[in-house]
């Protein structure tokens, strides 16, 4: 049975403290939740929706990856907690990606991905956050905010 799947650690970076075990997803929140012992009533989403947000939008990517199957989907992690939720690597080009359960993206939603992009300048030169904004926001120069029904 199809109930899970592992996002790999971005291994492509120069940082020495990066971290380098995979994230376990289930396929489903409604199976993540089972899992957990958890009911999926509003009282349970508003209780910590980031983490279920930032699941859903990994669930997506995996799914919508997985059909073309001509790119990679990881993760970045610094010892220190920075990073980036996930990263798509297309024919040798990365597109660094945030989830965060906002409708008001700021510079500091984008911080992480400006640091990421700072980093790998000769193979990321533009990031996205998913978020709950009604249309895109450009954060940055580089750093634009799209809705979470653009994915």
């Amino acid at each position: 049975m199809f109930l899970a799947f592992m996002v790999p650690a971005f291994s492509g970076s120069p940082r020495k403290t990066v971290l380098s075990t995979p994230r376990f997803f289930f396929i489903d929140l409604g199976i993540r939740n089972a899992a957990a012992g958890l009911s999926f009533t509003t009282d349970t989403l508003l209780a910590n929706p980031s983490p279920l947000f930032e699941q859903w939008v990994g669930i997506e990517l995996y799914k919508r990856l997985s059909y073309p199957g001509d790119a990679q989907l990881s993760y970045f992690r610094t010892a220190d907690g920075s990073g980036v939720d996930f990263i798509i690597e297309r024919a040798g080009i990365l597109y660094p990606i945030e989830a965060k359960w906002t409708e008001n993206p700021t510079t500091k939603d984008a911080r992480h991905l400006e640091t990421f992009l700072n980093d790998h300048r000769d193979r990321a030169s533009h990031g996205y956050i998913v978020c709950r904004a009604p249309y895109p926001i450009a954060v940055s120069k580089t750093v634009t905010a799209i809705p979470w029904w653009m994915l």
